[in-house]
């Protein structure tokens, strides 16, 4: 690149280096987790970037548009997390409750090639959350950090790996 020339900044990055801080500032007064936070003001820039002709200057500002939009994604946000909350509770609770937690009832319902073949017909993403968390003794937390992804993501593949695993084993006549 020759010299001290200028390069020109496209008027996406010049609004993303405008506004990004400040939209983060604001989503994270909404949602405490930085990380969350983070990914709304990038869903919030996305819209824009995807669809720019939603936004109309003649109505409100661009910092404007993209508050309104990163505050409407923080809500959802917050909004699915609290129903998979619920959810976990729910399933979790209904659970403990039908479950016989001694090794004999387990074993006398499925058999280790029974587990290995419902294991197997998950996704790669599930099983390995699964298998990290209970057979790794992982918290959550730490299934996220070694699968490199975010702390919902990861309870979500170990719910609904969980959840195919018994709809699995529950659906083998041989299990039954």
């Amino acid at each position: 690149m020759p010299g001290n020339q200028p390069t020109a900044i496209d008027p996406f990055t010049a609004a993303y280096r405008q506004h990004a801080s400040g939209l983060r500032g604001f989503v994270g007064t909404i949602i405490i987790d930085r990380h969350l936070a983070e990914d709304v003001v990038h869903e919030a820039f996305l819209e824009w970037w995807q669809h720019p002709a939603r936004y109309d200057p003649t109505r409100a500002t661009l910092e404007s548009w993209l508050r309104t939009i990163a505050h409407r994604r923080a809500i959802d946000r917050i909004r699915s997390r609290e129903a998979s909350r619920r959810r976990d509770l729910r399933l979790g609770i209904r659970d403990h409750h039908s479950t016989d937690y001694s090794l004999d009832q387990f074993d006398a319902h499925f058999s280790r090639a029974q587990l290995r073949e419902a294991l197997s017909e998950l996704t790669d993403k599930q099983r390995d959350a699964v298998l990290l968390r209970y057979l790794g003794e992982r918290s959550t937390a730490e299934v996220a950090s070694d699968l490199h992804t975010t702390l919902g993501t990861a309870k979500t593949r170990v719910r609904d790996g969980l959840i195919a695993l018994r709809q699995r084993l529950q659906a083998d006549p041989a299990a039954a």
